[in-house]
């Protein structure tokens, strides 16, 4: 009986246990991608905004979003599509 009691609680453990692992960094600039970049296991873009006056901006994005977006690709429609 124990254990019947047991599983619900272990399966909202390994849910939110998941849920932690989401990665969400926001988003940067809308722009052009003009550079990427990696250190260890975290991935970078670099966007040249399309507003004039401001500067080159390098955030940090997801592994799917690294390899989605190339350079010269429109950021964010590259992670949309």
């Amino acid at each position: 009986m124990r254990r019947l009691a047991l599983a619900p609680v272990l399966v909202t453990v390994a849910a939110l246990a998941l849920a932690g692992c989401a990665q969400d960094f926001g988003h940067g600039p809308e722009g052009r991608v003009t550079e990427k970049s990696k250190d260890g296991k975290k991935f970078y873009l670099v966007v040249d905004p399309t507003k004039e006056g401001k500067k080159e901006e390098k955030f940090r994005v997801s592994k799917y979003d690294y390899h989605d977006c190339n350079r010269g690709s429109k950021y964010p429609k590259c992670i949309e599509d």
